[in-house]
């Protein structure tokens, strides 16, 4: 679950410690849809994503859940009872109550653009000098280095930061780019090796990289997101066979768990994003040293392609690489025009966008968490808005196992099971251990 302190958690550990959570300040109107003279006027605004302390908490509930994937790769695991609320795909397409049970790929759940809860730990300099490291630093042999363009202005970066902390760099060319270390003799303690420890970054293997779940700042995540996308990352223009000009911004890693985590950090800054997963399956069997090689690792692709999500992560990035941010910036110059998808008969609150559904599978039986939250019953799970209508229903929500917020060997499940009781609604969380 998203909490208001930028940090995720795990639906039980939420419901252990009594954690708030991020909702919606105000109910949304979910009424049916009748027309004719007489019905007023539809409201379609959402409120505010708000801090609030769940009223209740409950557990150990057993329910019958499903799998659901999305568009933008999220996955969230619900009881067949949940209730989601998704947009009518006919006629005027307000908001609408449906249960797991009656979800169809297709169907469009919201997800919101608001979630600007953050911490205070980290500045936007340690956020870019970390992000650059985990995209092309080397973070696990005595002295952390760095690869890149002795021209570009992330080396150059590099070069500032490690003079702030008392460092020598010695450069060493490889070709097209240049090895820099970070060498410290004045002391037994390396300063940027120790900033690299207090982030919780060094000596991560590859397929492992992440970022600690702490209380990190939105300056340090915005500096963390540039030097990333410096490093790992890519701008890319495109036109398609209508002559139209589009482009995308990407970041690419061989971590789930790292790209999950700037995927949801975009996310809470307002920028529509997915994740796709590019296999690599090889046709031939390779062979090094006489061992067959018949798979690499996965590549994890953070992309940013809306047109409203290109505007403002251009406003957000602070790119050094020069033709990252000059391509950048002819991109916003072509698709600045696109306005958000809305109108009197199909609009919604700008504060929120839509994912789709994509699949739909069977889990079995899972153990129960939940809480009780007012007055809107909604709160946000793996970047997705979910909740419960106004009859008893269950409902689960999953975070990854592989996120670095649970770091459990088992997987975490959340469902929620709503209520009506005092005029609450309950929320029902699953642990799937069992």
């Amino acid at each position: 679950m998203w909490l208001p302190d930028g940090s995720v958690r795990a639906i039980e550990e939420v419901v252990a410690k009594r954690l708030p959570v991020l909702s919606f300040s105000k109910q949304w109107d979910t009424r049916s849809v009748r027309y004719g003279a007489n019905q007023g006027p539809r409201d379609h605004s959402v409120g505010e994503l708000v801090a609030l302390t769940p009223d209740a908490f409950f557990g150990d509930i057993s329910r019958e859940a499903v799998r659901i994937e999305f568009v933008s790769g999220r996955t969230v695991e619900a009881a067949l009872g949940q209730c989601w609320v998704t947009q009518r795909r006919t006629g005027r397409q307000a908001w609408q109550w449906k249960r797991s049970d009656a979800l169809i790929p297709g169907d469009r759940v919201p997800f919101p653009l608001s979630a600007a809860h953050f911490g205070k730990v980290g500045d936007v300099r340690e956020g870019y000098f970390v992000g650059a490291m985990l995209g092309d630093g080397g973070m696990t042999s005595c002295t952390p280095e760095f690869h890149g363009d002795p021209l570009g202005g992330a080396v150059e970066f590099m070069r500032d930061f490690a003079a702030e902390y008392g460092c020598g760099v010695r450069e060493i060319p490889q070709g097209a780019i240049v090895r820099l270390r970070f060498p410290f003799k004045l002391g037994h303690r390396n300063p940027v090796t120790e900033c690299l420890r207090r982030f919780g970054v060094w000596g991560q293997r590859c397929d492992e990289k992440q970022l600690p779940d702490v209380e990190l700042s939105r300056e340090f995540w915005i500096g963390c997101l540039s030097g990333l996308v410096d490093t790992d990352g890519c701008v890319r223009e495109r036109v398609n066979s209508r002559g139209t000009q589009h482009g995308s911004v990407e970041f690419a890693t061989v971590s789930p768990l790292l790209a999950k985590q700037v995927s949801d950090a975009f996310l809470r800054l307002g920028v529509a994003n997915r994740i796709r997963v590019d296999q690599r399956q090889q046709s031939k069997v390779h062979s090094l040293k006489g061992r067959a090689v018949v798979s690499r690792r996965p590549i994890h692709v953070v992309e940013i392609s809306r047109a409203t999500a290109l505007v403002r992560v251009a406003g957000l990035l602070d790119l050094r690489i020069g033709y990252k941010a000059s391509r950048l910036k002819r991109l916003v110059s072509t698709v600045g025009h696109v306005a958000p998808a809305r109108s009197e008969m199909h609009g919604y609150d700008e504060s929120v966008a839509l994912d789709r559904v994509k699949t739909i599978s069977s889990l079995g039986i899972r153990r129960v968490h939940g809480v009780a939250v007012n007055p809107s019953g909604l709160f946000v799970v793996d970047g997705l808005v979910t909740g419960a209508g106004d009859t008893a229903s269950a409902v689960a929500s999953r975070r990854a196992p592989s996120l670095p917020c649970s770091r459990r060997s088992t997987r975490d499940v959340s469902v929620l099971d709503q209520v009506a009781n005092a005029g609450g609604q309950f929320h029902h969380l699953v642990d799937s251990d069992n």
